[in-house]
């Protein structure tokens, strides 16, 4: 069994980007007032913008909620997570264009933000989308060694539907992300030339866990 490739073992920035002054960032399950965006890592062509909303959202949205915006299909072996903080502050004027804006261009589906660490199963999730990819990355949380997953569950035409994230222990908290990192590369799991939805091809030797939210059309 074996991964395609380590070097994702070097593709962390270590950092907590959360603007000072925020809601609550302890319960998030990516920090709220904060935006994600998922790139093809030799391209840089955006895949997909995350931006999710706090006790204050702007009109038409949901408080504590995530919303992804699937800007095109997932078809790389390498992706790359980079993280924001919003420029404007939750109730300032500029805040709702920017909330909207992160999200135009995509088709934008939307799943609950808070978890808990009962909601993560140990097992390994089987997925119901006609396809799937899962990613392995260092978890800037763990020791040296210590590493996460991302299963995206696909369309036929590689649109992603949902997202699943996993940890080699269950996160007492719920946090996916204890410290979020500036910027975290993935690599695709497979097994020779075969990709695998197991996260055991990442680490035999680790029990995992899941998280699976449920995201919706927003």
């Amino acid at each position: 069994m074996s991964i395609e490739s380590t070097t994702g073992e070097l593709g962390v920035t270590r950092g907590d980007l959360l603007p000072k002054g925020t809601d609550d960032p302890s319960r998030a399950q990516i920090p709220i007032d904060s935006k994600l965006r998922f790139i093809e890592t030799s391209t840089g062509t955006p895949l997909v913008h995350v931006a999710v909303s706090g006790l204050t959202p702007p009109s038409g949205f949901t408080a504590k909620t995530e919303y992804w915006s699937r800007l095109t299909p997932f078809k790389s072996r390498a992706i790359t997570l980079v993280s924001f903080g919003f420029t404007n502050r939750p109730g300032a004027p500029d805040y709702p264009k920017e909330f909207r804006d992160w999200l135009v261009g995509g088709s934008v589906l939307s799943t609950g933000q808070e978890a808990s660490g009962q909601q993560w199963t140990q097992g390994v999730y089987q997925p119901t989308s006609p396809a799937s990819a899962l990613y392995w990355a260092v978890d800037p949380d763990g020791p040296l060694g210590r590493r996460i997953g991302l299963l995206v569950e696909l369309g036929s035409a590689g649109e992603l539907r949902n997202a699943i994230w996993y940890k080699m222990d269950r996160p007492q908290n719920g946090l996916i992300f204890q410290s979020t990192p500036s910027k975290l590369n993935f690599t695709q799991v497979f097994v020779g030339d075969t990709p695998s939805i197991d996260p055991h091809h990442i680490d035999p030797q680790s029990a995992w866990y899941y998280y699976h939210g449920l995201m919706r059309p927003a």
